[in-house]
């Protein structure tokens, strides 16, 4: 199974410290943490700060993860910490499930409208509503 990997080497530090989010302050966080990062996985929640075009400097919380683009470089990806999970495209049973931690399977629309079956759920630290398609997540279960 190909994996995605990322050395130390490879970790672009000036994009996060645009966020203050300092290498040693990476470096500092714990080895389970480091790891996950390291495989593509989402960090821990963490403090970010960014100042805007009228020098304010704005405050939040996210969690990031690496991405490989196509020419090979890596670049970041947040996922911040929302005020609430967006949930105004899922019905009122899909919603009440959602909000009580369930997974549900419904049709999500692709970039082209196209509708897909995946499975939903909110990721708790965040309010992110995430979704996996069902292909993705039957080929997981026939490697495993």
């Amino acid at each position: 199974m190909k994996q995605v990997r990322f050395e130390e080497n490879e970790v672009p530090y000036e994009t996060l410290e645009q966020f203050g989010l300092t290498q040693p302050m990476i470096e500092d966080l714990p080895l389970w943490a480091l790891e996950d990062i390291g495989q593509g996985r989402h960090s821990p929640v963490l403090p970010i700060r960014v100042t805007n075009d009228e020098g304010e400097v704005l405050k939040s919380r996210t969690r990031f993860a690496l991405v490989r683009l196509d020419n090979d470089k890596v670049d970041v990806v947040f996922y911040p910490v929302l005020g609430h999970s967006p949930l105004e495209n899922f019905g009122k049973e899909e919603q009440e499930d959602l909000i009580a931690g369930k997974a549900i399977l419904t049709d999500i629309a692709d970039k082209e409208g196209r509708k897909n079956k995946a499975f939903v759920q909110i990721d708790t630290e965040t309010n992110q509503v995430m979704s996996v398609a069902t292909p993705v997540i039957g080929r997981n279960l026939d490697v495993l």
